[in-house]
């Protein structure tokens, strides 16, 4: 799969960014979101709670359950599976109260890799100078943006950063919540590499955002995440 360079990115799979996901029906669970979770026969085990820093959740009727990338519905089938065994005719409603820090991820050849927090309209050079700026190895014309969509997969496109930095080109591409912006020390022409190392966890203070994810090659010649049952290294 090769990666086109412009100052805006070219999406993988597809023509158009996905749409920034909002709390609502659709919206998936991020670290540090409140959350309540009610059983409509049990309210006694009624209770809030926030995702941990590790993605999950504890209840005392259903345990450890991850939550991070989960849809309200979705954690409400997850929860009801639990404690099935243990609850009669369990129906359980989760509802988003609070939506947790906003986050950016930068990696790679930067001054300090970590963790930024997200300010609307906050694009990717302004995340990368939050960091310390470019290590003199940074090759600035093929930084790779990773955004995760709508459905828990991920959208990896590349940015030339270059031509915003030598040559005043408008800065078109906004960050989004847990995106993150990598940049190499080569010309990247497979994403799928670069969306491996996020997922496998090499990039430094990058919390368990996307862990427990494995790379597959979608139609299209798109590159996307899909959820897997055994965590990364």
């Amino acid at each position: 799969m090769q990666l086109q360079s412009d100052t805006a990115p070219h999406h993988l799979g597809g023509s158009a960014p996905p749409p920034v996901a909002r709390p609502g029906p659709d919206y998936r669970l991020q670290l540090g979101d409140g959350i309540k979770v009610q059983f409509l026969y049990q309210p006694e085990n009624d209770i809030d709670l926030v995702v941990r820093p590790d993605g999950r959740i504890s209840l005392s009727p259903a345990g450890e359950l991850e939550a991070v990338g989960k849809t309200e519905h979705e954690l409400e089938q997850a929860i009801t599976e639990r404690v099935a065994g243990h609850l009669r005719e369990p129906k359980v409603t989760v509802t988003v109260t609070k939506v947790g820090p906003q986050n950016v991820y930068v990696g790679g050849q930067v001054e300090r890799p970590g963790v930024v927090s997200l300010v609307p309209g906050m694009t990717p050079l302004q995340a990368v100078m939050e960091q310390g700026g470019f290590l003199p190895t940074a090759k600035r014309d093929s930084v790779v943006l990773i955004l995760p969509t709508a459905d828990g997969k991920f959208a990896a496109s590349r940015i030339n950063l270059e031509q915003v930095l030598t040559n005043g080109v408008p800065k078109r591409v906004r960050l989004r919540p847990n995106a993150v912006i990598f940049v190499p020390k080569t010309w990247v022409a497979n994403a799928n590499d670069v969306v491996d190392l996020y997922v496998r966890g090499l990039i430094p203070a990058l919390p368990r955002v996307g862990v427990g994810y494995s790379l597959n090659n979608s139609g299209g010649g798109g590159s996307s995440a899909t959820p897997s049952s055994t965590n990364g290294p």
